[in-house]
């Protein structure tokens, strides 16, 4: 999903390795994105699905910062994706981050069914409710896609709150479980001056061996995103990047929590 993390201590983000084809992480993400709907995209979705196992001993170590830095996008590389007409392309930030997260692939797709979304961090999650717009939750979990909208109130430090809504899409490719997020419109704060301007995200969920034996799920989220707030220009970009990656790993780790049945409302 995306997060934005604001303010959060964090290691440098580092460059993801190619592919054995030469393709970068970056080409891979943004294919997924835009082909999504597409006959194409279960190409792109293999295709990460194959990187993030090729990659694994890699960012599943020990001292891993958490995230990859993904390049500079802009409106001509998003297709059909619907996005702000006020973008600053050279402002937009993008991180990959690959997890390995307890519990099963079932467990991750009834959660992407609630209507209460805010357990991913209640710490920061003001509110995330989720309407199901197309399919349905039962069938979805047999393996149909489904279609959301997401209403959501993002709290930070100093006070910073950012409401905005955002569509979010799943399907099912062979096996893994992905979701496509897109932020249509810009969403500001009561102030007008924290407000996120652009967002979209592909996010993979799959069953795999784990490096250390056994099973886990290996969940991916690689997005893109544009936020302004009054004290954003105070951090360069590196920084900004680490604390978004820092945030998405949040979000992913309080999935878990809801997953394992360790999720406690405050």
């Amino acid at each position: 999903m995306l997060l934005l993390a604001l303010f959060a201590c964090a290691d440098p983000p580092v460059e993801a390795p190619p592919s054995d084809e030469g393709v970068t992480l970056d080409e891979m993400t943004l294919g997924a994105i835009v082909a999504f709907d597409d006959p194409e995209g279960a190409d792109h979705v293999a295709e990460l699905h194959d990187w993030l196992l090729a990659n694994q001993a890699e960012w599943a170590a020990e001292g891993f910062t958490g995230g990859y830095t993904l390049g500079v996008v802009d409106e001509d590389d998003l297709g059909s994706v619907e996005h702000s007409d006020g973008t600053v392309w050279a402002e937009v930030l993008g991180a990959g981050v690959p997890l390995a997260v307890r519990g099963t692939l079932d467990g991750y797709a009834d959660a992407a069914t609630e209507e209460d979304q805010s357990f991913a961090d209640p710490a920061t999650y003001i509110e995330w409710t989720r309407t199901i717009t197309g399919g349905s939750a039962e069938a979805f979990v047999g393996g149909e896609p489904m279609q959301t909208d997401n209403v959501i109130e993002k709290g930070g430090p100093f006070g910073v709150v950012i409401p905005y809504e955002a569509n979010k899409d799943f399907r099912w490719f062979d096996g893994v479980l992905a979701a496509r997020t897109w932020v249509p419109e810009e969403g500001w704060g009561d102030d007008g001056k924290n407000g996120i301007i652009c967002g979209f995200t592909i996010e993979l969920w799959f069953e795999a061996p784990a490096v250390d034996g056994g099973t886990e799920v290996v969940w991916y989220n690689g997005s893109w995103t544009q936020i302004a707030t009054v004290i954003g220009d105070e951090f360069p970009e590196d920084v900004l990047i680490s604390q978004f990656i820092d945030g998405t790993i949040d979000y992913m780790l309080g999935t878990e929590a809801f997953v394992m049945g360790e999720f406690t409302p405050e």
